[in-house]
């Protein structure tokens, strides 16, 4: 990845969540503008993509299967160890939960438009089986910890475990595309072209709902619980990952996908799943906005580092 490449791949997905976070500060959408463009991201456009993709996903390739065996082994021996450091750390059992997501949950769409951006289509083909491995990791991690130290207000009866999983749009989106992958059904050109438009509007509403959720920092929050997170998610991640792909030599396009799927930040349905089942929802905000952030930064390192490291 050439520092042109970077900038290339970089400056629209800063770009688009700039625009739209300006966009929401200045007034021109509201917060139910907002949670509408989150609400149909998650239950249709990405679900969209992630089934079209899935659904005729070709998997010959064994190097696709071992990214997605490392990239989910990377996040649940990051979440193990993040479980045990925050429900061991002086945070109250919500605060925990909001340190342990940031440390472990990603930005998927961001994810997709960097993989795009860098390798085209074939690079979100790649990226997708992957994705859905970590998804399906990542939720069922995260969604057990906050069952077992949320604490839904008084009055609010927070799902079960099995009900939040079973429930889950990207879940079932993924389940029902590997489910129907053995098919390899060739879809009529309409069907086709509108899982296209569809797949478009997830990165492009993605993003957009990225930057305009993005909230001020307000109060002092829990500086220990956004700064640990932070450095877990965006440094110390990345790094357990190449070491494991070093391990095992994977290919070099796989290396660096599986790079851009741990070095971007937290993913703002944290903030969701915080307010659903107990977290401390405004410190998750808090930690999604910083690591957001800060991100501009790392990514950028990750970037021009990466020619030195492969």
């Amino acid at each position: 990845m050439s520092p042109a490449v970077v900038g290339s791949a970089l400056l629209p997905v800063i770009l688009v969540i700039a625009l739209a976070f300006l966009i929401r500060r200045v007034g021109l959408v509201s917060d139910a503008h907002v949670a509408g463009v989150e609400r149909v991201t998650y239950v249709v456009f990405f679900p969209t993509l992630l089934f079209s993709n899935l659904s005729t996903a070709s998997f010959d390739n064994p190097s696709v299967w071992t990214l997605a065996l490392l990239l989910a082994g990377t996040h649940l021996t990051v979440g193990i160890l993040a479980w045990i450091f925050y429900t061991r750390s002086r945070l109250d059992g919500p605060s925990a939960t909001s340190g342990f997501q940031g440390a472990v949950r990603f930005n998927s769409y961001i994810v997709l438009a960097l993989a795009f951006a860098v390798y085209g289509a074939e690079g979100v083909q790649n990226i997708t089986v992957p994705m859905a491995l970590m998804i399906i990791t990542i939720n069922i991690l995260c969604v057990s910890i906050l069952a077992r130290y949320g604490a839904p207000e008084e009055g609010v009866e927070a799902p079960s475990l099995v009900k939040a999983l079973a429930t889950n749009p990207l879940i079932l989106a993924c389940a029902a595309g590997l489910a129907i992958n053995p098919l390899q059904i060739d879809w009529p050109g309409p069907v086709d072209t509108a899982f296209g438009w569809f797949s478009t509007a997830a990165i492009a509403m993605g993003l957009f709902a990225v930057g305009a959720g993005l909230r001020p920092i307000s109060g002092k929050g829990s500086v220990f619980a956004i700064a640990t997170s932070s450095v877990i998610k965006l440094l110390l991640m990345p790094a357990l990952f190449l070491s494991f792909a070093f391990a095992v030599s994977l290919p070099r396009e796989l290396t660096a996908l599986g790079l851009l799927a741990t070095i971007v930040p937290g993913a703002t349905s944290s903030y969701i799943l915080a307010r659903q089942l107990g977290g401390n929802a405004p410190l998750m905000a808090q930690s999604v906005t910083v690591g957001t952030v800060l991100s501009a930064a790392t990514v950028t390192g990750w970037f021009f580092l990466w020619p030195h490291l492969y």
